[in-house]
């Protein structure tokens, strides 16, 4: 992957790449104001070719991520409505950050496992927008992982093993690997559970605009694969992210005051790193781009 253009010639729109396989960070591009229809096409196209696209420096403007995301499609609304934006609830705040009567950020102080965003509804959300409001100075990175790529270097035997095989995510399994690893957190409500039941999803996706096949693997939301014993599940999806978790399919993004990440949910995983709360403050905000059905 080269650096060069998106657009021309006006806009000056430049990806210098990020990771080994995937990742760009453009130059030139804003997501305030009136943006022509053609550079938010062009963004799009590019966060498809790139999987993970950074803006740095972008004001911190609540209203103008969400009026851009949207131009990205239609967003949704997270299922804990405790912790979305006061003033624009398409925003979800992650971090641990709270104002009295206002505020909220989701806080989790145990570790995070690879995921895709919205795994677990029956359509999984297209793409991701992740805000730096508040950044601690160490820790708390994001880690990116080309799914794609992993898949494509595959043994033919495991793809042949895997082929067809579908994992159940379950936002209730999430759920209870959440609570053992952050002592005090509350069950998922009954409501939560029965709106959003668990939910088939094939191991091996295609991408719906490149075609490009991509592993499918939240192992912390993923009760079990289907037709495999709960053991062989659990083994099945250990050896597939030895494999995906590899140095050279990662781009690990340290996070600065002003980076806006977009993030292809349906060709990448992400995670992230432990900070010092008690040290540290830190507040993201985060939209996301509902699936196509």
């Amino acid at each position: 992957m080269s650096a060069g253009l998106l657009l021309e010639p006006a806009s000056r729109i430049e990806a210098r790449p990020l990771g080994a396989t995937f990742g760009a960070e453009l130059t030139g591009f804003r997501i305030a104001g009136d943006v022509p229809e053609a550079e938010v096409a062009a963004f799009r196209d590019a966060l498809h070719r790139h999987g993970v696209l950074l803006l740095r420096g972008m004001p911190n403007d609540p209203g103008a991520q969400v009026a851009f995301s949207r131009r990205l499609g239609p967003l949704e609304r997270h299922s804990s409505t405790t912790h979305t934006h006061p003033a624009h609830p398409e925003i979800f705040c992650v971090g641990n950050v709270e104002e009295p009567g206002g505020l909220r950020a989701h806080f989790a102080s145990g570790v995070e496992q690879w995921h895709a965003d919205s795994s677990f509804r029956a359509v999984p959300s297209a793409a991701s927008l992740f805000y730096g409001a508040i950044c601690p100075p160490e820790g708390g990175e994001t880690w990116f992982l080309d799914a794609a790529t992993a898949y494509e270097e595959l043994p033919d035997a495991m793809k042949a093993r895997i082929e067809g095989l579908r994992g159940v995510h379950d936002l209730w399994t999430l759920s209870e690997w959440n609570r053992r690893h952050t002592p005090g957190r509350p069950p998922l409500p009954e409501e939560t559970r029965r709106l959003l039941p668990p939910m088939p999803q094939p191991l091996v996706r295609r991408h719906p605009v490149t075609g490009r096949r991509s592993l499918f693997l939240c192992p912390a939301v993923i009760s079990h694969v289907e037709g495999l014993s709960a053991e062989e599940s659990r083994a099945l999806i250990e050896a597939l992210m030895a494999h995906a978790a590899q140095e050279r399919y990662l781009y690990r993004h340290r996070w600065r005051e002003g980076d806006l990440v977009a993030w292809d949910n349906l060709a990448t995983l992400h995670t992230a790193t432990l900070f010092d709360h008690t040290r540290y403050r830190r507040l993201m905000f985060r939209t996301t781009v509902a699936g196509a059905a």
